[in-house]
């Protein structure tokens, strides 16, 4: 067992922002045939890590861009490739002349627009005619999910929503990377030290209570999250 590349692995995966694991996102990229003449803009890309994975897997250029400054900070210290660009700033405010042949935006369902067709038109502006957009998004995995779940993560379509939503924007989905058990996991108890912190101080702290029962009585059996890519029909 190569013990090198699990820890690096390991390492990639505290700067990775999704429930889609590294193997997957990588895999997903040469599916979409990202390739060294690829460009690719991503927005809310977090430490930038989908970019810097492609980057090395691939030889893609592009450029990252996220509100949060401590991402770009990080990122941009972890970045060895000075093909890929971070910024910070407002997505919603981004302005680019340039066009790109894959355009990525994770946030697709979290508020960030107010329908799914809104967000697929603004990541249009910046795509390349012929180009892909890839999307992240949750999904519910059984029909009518529990109000507890739609409640704290919002409406939950299933995949086949997911797929009549594109078609109806004249997109296909063409490929697709999703979520695993180990990888919603480490999302989930990645600030498991400051929950324990919070239950010393206050054993029925609610906030933690809530957040542990959710993923155990809900999120795992039936909440999934996957990247979508998509190409126009």
């Amino acid at each position: 067992m190569d013990y090198t590349q699990i820890l690096a692995a390991q390492e990639e995966t505290k700067h990775l922002i999704s429930m889609v694991p590294i193997e997957r996102i990588i895999a997903l990229g040469g599916n979409i045939g990202l390739n060294k003449s690829t460009r690719v803009l991503d927005l809310c890309c977090g430490y930038g890590t989908m970019l810097k994975l492609w980057s090395e897997a691939y030889g893609v250029s592009g450029v990252g861009v996220d509100r949060v400054k401590d991402f770009i900070k990080t990122g941009k210290a972890r970045l060895m490739d000075k093909q890929v660009k971070l910024i910070c700033d407002d997505v919603l405010k981004y302005k680019d002349k340039e066009k790109y042949d894959v355009v990525v935006c994770t946030e697709l369902s979290t508020g960030l627009f107010d329908s799914f067709a809104e967000g697929i038109a603004f990541l249009e502006r910046f795509l390349m005619p012929g180009g892909t957009l890839v999307f992240g998004r949750l999904y519910s995995k059984i029909p009518n999910p529990a109000q507890e779940l739609v409640d704290f993560d919002g409406p939950l379509p299933t995949l086949t929503e997911i797929y009549e939503e594109c078609r109806q924007t004249g997109y296909l989905i063409t490929s697709m990377a999703s979520s695993t058990d180990a990888q919603w996991e480490q999302y989930i108890f990645q600030g498991a030290k400051g929950s324990l912190e919070a239950l010393r101080k206050d054993p029925q702290d609610a906030w933690t209570n809530k957040w542990y029962r959710l993923y155990f009585d809900h999120r795992r059996p039936c909440e999934g999250w996957a990247l979508f890519a998509i190409e126009r029909i």
